[in-house]
């Protein structure tokens, strides 16, 4: 019986042994994880009555991934819409929340941009391609089509949000392939969301109702994954968690794979085994499998190929991180005197604060908190604040409410305090990744048998490691048959 080694137990891992062992009776699959939980930064906690998560807050329907797999898990009438309520999502500007613009009509009101730079924007479709680089950073890209006003306001605070990243320094294409994507095919943003839009209607996709849909609807929505997003922007998308949280996920991949997992194992290194691996543990133990799948960070796959393969490990060390700590805040209701209507907001770089953004946890799933009151989320640090990272937890509350207090107009301290520290929290997408993800290819193809899959290649989030996993789950079978 041929074995596989998956190595990592995060939503890359889990879903990747999954994805092998479904349908595979002939295929035998172990999981290790050197955690005494699984989900890696990816899981929740429950305290006081409130829902936290330590890393994602929840995944978006914008693509099937996910939503096909919580379906594939029995887990669809656990899912949890985001309230209808937080759609609207705010941006600090000079000490006021305003919404984002959702319409070309909203922009040209909104006070976000002057009028010069929201007929900047508006003139996007008269610019055609421009004078790209080989690689536009995301500002360069910004710049191009928007104007450094729009760049400034909206992309800046957008990789801030998604990466904790550098606007300057993150590559368009790595990151944001579907616009790179959309310029070069349409030659202008709008002009692509308009042919979308048109061929999204054709086919009669109805995007909101992916989770519950049927087959008829699903085979739809793999069609109409390959269209241009409708929208520039994640926030159009509808999010989707569970009651108990992301915990839920996690707990529905542990349940499926079974005896498949070994919790508290840690790796320590991997040797060549014949045509195959073997993965040395505690105490020396070694596990020996025809393939290995590593679906840990860049970094920790890197000390672990150290010997094994120096080169490769020497490429995958070339991939940063950025820190990132997530602080988790729980008021009384009368403790804070917004209105809390929306998702949450975020800060652009220019209006000075170390907090990225704030989301409003209680306004977008309600049962996250108890009954009175309210739950915030902080992001702090990022690729442009990486110090902030060593401040105490006492530190980083005082730096969070000091921000928050004239924002949110809070009248009274948190009840509820919780942070989440990730020294490299993030992978960076930064000028050259595309050509160090095929440099790491290119040496992965002297080791037969061995995958890396995870969000340090080909995207960052839920959906992206879950299409991710199930590629790569192919390629294993793929080469198991051969």
């Amino acid at each position: 019986m041929p074995r596989t080694i998956v190595v990592g137990g995060g939503i890359s891992g889990l879903s990747i042994a999954y994805f092998l062992s479904r349908g595979n009776p002939g295929l035998e699959v172990l999981l290790l994880e050197g955690a005494p939980r699984l989900g890696g930064t990816l899981g929740s906690e429950k305290l006081e009555g409130f829902i936290l998560e330590r890393g994602p807050n929840g995944f978006l329907d914008n693509v099937p991934d996910t939503v096909e797999l919580v379906r594939e898990l029995g887990l669809s009438d656990r899912l949890l819409k985001a309230s209808d309520s937080s759609k609207v999502r705010y941006i600090l500007k000079a000490g006021r929340l305003l919404p984002i613009p959702s319409s070309p009509p909203a922009l040209l009101r909104s006070s976000l941009l002057s009028l010069r730079g929201r007929l900047r924007v508006l003139s996007e479709p008269l610019k055609g391609r421009g004078v790209q680089e080989a690689e536009d950073s995301v500002a360069a890209f910004g710049r191009r089509r928007f104007g450094d006003e729009a760049t400034r306001t909206f992309l800046d605070p957008l990789v801030s949000g998604i990466f904790a990243g550098d606007v300057e320094r993150l590559s368009l294409p790595a990151a944001f392939p579907r616009l790179a994507e959309m310029e070069a095919r349409h030659g202008s943003l709008f002009k692509a969301m308009i042919q979308a839009n048109r061929e999204r209607r054709r086919l009669g996709g109805n995007r909101e109702s992916a989770p519950h849909a049927g087959n008829n609807a699903e085979q739809g929505a793999r069609t109409l994954e390959d269209l241009p997003p409708s929208a520039v922007t994640p926030w159009k998308s509808t999010l989707y968690s569970f009651p108990g949280g992301l915990d839920e996920l996690v707990g529905g991949l542990e349940a499926r794979l079974g005896p498949s997992v070994r919790k508290g194992w840690p790796v320590f290194r991997v040797q060549t085994e014949g045509r195959g691996y073997a993965v040395v543990g505690p105490g020396g133990t070694r596990e020996v499998a025809d393939c290995l799948v590593l679906a840990v960070p860049a970094y920790r796959a890197a000390a672990l190929l150290h010997s094994a393969a120096s080169d490769l490990s020497l490429s995958l060390e070339a991939i940063p991180y950025s820190p990132i700590a997530v602080v988790c805040l729980g008021f009384p209701r009368e403790a804070v005197g917004h209105a809390l209507d929306g998702y949450g907001f975020l800060a652009p770089r220019d209006q000075g604060l170390r907090v990225l953004g704030s989301i409003w946890v209680s306004s977008i799933f309600p049962d996250h908190a108890p009954s009175g009151m309210v739950s915030l989320r902080c992001l702090v640090g990022g690729a442009r604040d990486p110090d902030s990272i060593d401040l105490s937890d006492e530190a980083l509350y005082a730096l969070v409410l000091e921000e928050l207090r004239p924002v949110l107009q809070l009248r009274d301290g948190p009840t509820l305090k919780r942070v989440y520290r990730y020294t490299k929290g993030i992978p960076q997408y930064n000028l050259g990744h595309i050509r160090r993800v095929e440099t790491i290819e290119r040496h992965l193809w002297a080791l037969p048998g061995m995958f890396l899959t995870g969000n340090a290649y080909r995207g960052v989030g839920i959906n992206d490691c879950v299409r991710e996993a199930r590629r790569k789950a192919r390629a294993v079978l793929e080469h198991l048959r051969r």
